[in-house]
């Protein structure tokens, strides 16, 4: 059984590196979830839900006919981009490499083969598994859809990878578009313009003042300028406005509303062109179910799993807003986003074990 579960978790996990799944590629998107569906169609007696929105496919498979399960597995199969070599997915070292192995085909491998085999016993255990193709972007056609589509449970874990931790808390976000006006002039007489790129300054400082940039890992709420544009391409001229975006991650005691009002406090005089908001995760390590998850793990690993808190947003979050117990708990890696991306294969089958055991149990 472990080297047969272990082949099975490589080869789905190499098949589905090769799909460029990314945002802007929606014919792969679809390709990937058709692999999905076709697995599942395999499976006798279960319960398959697909369904998309604004080009983003999802897949629900239950088994039993309810849009409440006890436990929800969430896995994602969007990926970021990459170059054509990482699509081409490698084995070695006991690692696969290769784009979204560890975020997250790898975890969403272990999740098919878990609803296979929880399928097959005649006391079918209440669980759910969510596959979406959009977490990367914000999630909103995928799992926030889903949720608002009706689709409940009494725990939910999102299989992001986590090194086999449990992940309980996460920072939530604004992206914040403001527009700063200005008035134009030659740049030899400033004092005849309004120069927004010096209320960009002044309105920096204010913020940093609250929230000073980070020269390491701290859990607080950070401000970051990603985009500023300013000017129509004249050396000699005052910029008649300025655009500003600002990526805030706010842990789960501050709140957004006295964010955005320090941030008009600063720039008294912008636009705000456009304001997306994401809700922290933030659930109790000593909630029952993510106790059992943890104590499953020690046994499986003969270790125990460290609680952490993240600075990135995941789906998660959209459960956990709802009251509804949440974490992130996935397999052994490094590399998320970057060339060398790779996945651990022993913490795949590790990751099953954990998994099977506690839904049994």
């Amino acid at each position: 059984m472990p080297d047969i579960l272990r082949d099975e978790l490589v080869r789905l996990t190499c098949d589905m590196i090769r799909f460029q799944s990314t945002a802007d590629r929606p014919d792969q998107l679809s390709a990937v979830v058709d692999y999905l569906d076709h697995y599942l169609s395999a499976i006798p007696g279960i319960f398959v839900h697909r369904s998309t929105s604004n080009g983003k496919p999802a897949i629900v498979a239950t088994l039993h006919d309810t849009y409440e399960p006890a436990l929800l597995l969430n896995g994602h199969v969007d990926v970021v981009m990459g170059q054509p070599a990482q699509f081409d997915p490698q084995i070695r070292d006991g690692r696969i490499y290769g784009r979204g192995s560890q975020d997250m085909k790898g975890s969403v491998a272990v999740l098919l083969r878990l609803l296979k085999d929880l399928a097959a016993r005649d006391m079918r255990p209440d669980v759910g598994f969510q596959f979406v193709s959009d977490e990367e972007i914000g999630g909103a056609h995928g799992t926030e859809r889903l949720f608002n589509d009706g689709w409940r449970c009494d725990y939910f874990i999102a299989a992001e990878p986590t090194d086999m931790n449990i992940c309980n808390e996460h920072k939530g976000a604004l992206w914040i578009e403001l527009r700063l006006p200005g008035m134009s002039a030659h740049g030899s007489r400033p004092w005849e313009g309004r120069n927004p790129i010096l209320a960009l300054h002044a309105g920096l400082a204010g913020l940093f003042e609250h929230f000073p940039p980070l020269e390491q890992a701290t859990w607080r709420t950070t401000v970051t300028p990603t985009a500023i544009q300013a000017g129509i391409g004249s050396p000699n001229q005052v910029p008649p406005e300025l655009d500003l975006t600002l990526d805030v991650r706010h842990i789960p005691d501050d709140q957004p509303e006295d964010i955005l009002a320090l941030v008009r406090t600063c720039f008294p005089a912008a636009e705000e062109i456009a304001c997306r908001r994401a809700a922290p995760l933030a659930t109790s390590p000593e909630n029952p179910h993510v106790r059992r998850l943890a104590a499953v793990t020690t046994r499986i690993r003969n270790q125990e799993p460290q609680f952490y808190s993240e600075h990135f947003s995941t789906d998660a979050r959209f459960y956990s807003a709802a009251g509804i117990p949440a974490v992130c708990f996935g397999p052994v890696g490094a590399g998320l986003h970057s060339p060398e991306e790779w996945v651990a294969i022993d913490s795949l089958v590790q990751m099953y074990d954990v998994l099977h055991t506690m839904i049994l149990e």
